[in-house]
């Protein structure tokens, strides 16, 4: 058992990475319905005050793809697979990330037509560039959590001032990345949030850990106030750092997807990101390891929870977090 008992949370944030509802997750859907993909792990996802996950896909009806340079992959989840967030009580999605356009700007626009139209806030595209910058704000228990969304790629899809699109930001530029989230976090002081986040679609594919300028543009997000970093894209989970007692999620890994399974970085070995908050600070945070398989997610069982707690372990000691396994979780408390 863990040597860190359990404080009585104020709130409870769950984070999940990349949804990825489109091919074979969608066949899967018209198949067994859209409680299929999630349904095992809803208990997980609605019993937290807050669920949070990157959708990686455009929901619509709509067949036209992008009609810029073309792509290798396009994906697209029919407008039932909705259900399948709101089955699962996702409420609240970054759109920021390179497949929100697949299906052109009417597949973005159809997106954003089916969250509005069931509840699910988001952040991170939009009609134009003001709705993709324009941060999110939800309350629970008295608090309010606010969120903005931006991703580094691809430049095509960036939102315009008359064009539909995703907050796009070059991370290259250090001091314009640094400046965006400045406005950012500057919008949500005014509004009075209490627990800013930052989400960030950054950086390669099956990456396990944060480059040098990754890491650098976090720390400063967390020193000019953000309070949790939740990062994702790489569809492998990274390890997690505490900056100033707020937790920096490099990568999220997937949460749902029909993707090879690489058996060099087994990316069907998942995990679900929940944060305890306390009154005014991230009391711990609780891993719960998950697998994909058949365009579902599952918990995972003993043989793969080893293999993540070992994984997860290893790169979080790398970032100086101490890791502590429980009999099916791992536990993360903050420094003393």
């Amino acid at each position: 058992m863990s040597d860190h008992p359990a404080p009585e949370p104020r709130l409870r944030l769950v984070f999940g990475g990349d949804a990825m509802l489109g091919r074979l997750v969608n066949d899967a859907i018209g198949l067994h319905g859209p409680g299929y993909p999630l349904g095992a792990i809803a208990p997980l996802l609605r019993t937290a005050d807050l669920a949070i996950v990157n959708l990686e896909c455009a929901i619509t009806a709509s067949t036209r793809q992008w009609h810029g340079e073309p792509k290798a992959f396009y994906f697209g989840a029919p407008p039932q697979a909705i259900e399948s967030l709101t089955g699962a009580g996702i409420d609240l999605v970054s759109l920021a990330n390179n497949h929100a356009l697949d299906f052109d700007v009417r597949g973005l626009l159809d997106t954003v037509d089916a969250l509005d139209a069931h509840s699910i806030a988001h952040a991170g595209a939009g009609a134009d560039l003001q709705a993709a910058l324009r941060p999110v704000i939800v309350e629970r228990n008295g608090l309010r959590i606010g969120m903005a969304a931006f991703c580094d790629h691809q430049e095509d899809f960036a939102a315009g001032p008359a064009r539909p699109g995703i907050a796009w930001l070059d991370l290259r530029d250090e001091p314009a990345a640094l400046a965006a989230f400045s406005r950012a976090l500057d919008a949500l002081a005014r509004a009075d949030v209490d627990w800013p986040i930052l989400s960030l679609h950054w950086g390669p594919n099956m990456a396990w850990r944060p480059s040098p300028r990754f890491r650098r543009l976090a720390h400063a997000a967390i020193d000019m106030g953000w309070k949790i970093l939740f990062g994702h894209s790489a569809h492998v989970f990274q390890g997690i750092e505490w900056r100033n007692g707020a937790p920096i999620m490099y990568a999220a890994g997937d949460l749902v997807d029909d993707y090879y399974v690489d058996p060099t970085f087994c990316n069907d070995h998942q995990l679900l990101f929940e944060l305890q908050l306390g009154p005014d600070k991230v009391e711990r945070i609780v891993l719960h390891p998950l697998f994909i398989a058949d365009c579902r997610t599952i918990r995972a069982d003993s043989a793969q929870r080893a293999w993540i707690f070992r994984q997860m372990s290893e790169l979080c000691a790398e970032l100086g977090t101490p890791v502590h396994p429980d009999a099916h979780t791992l536990v993360i408390a903050p420094p003393a």
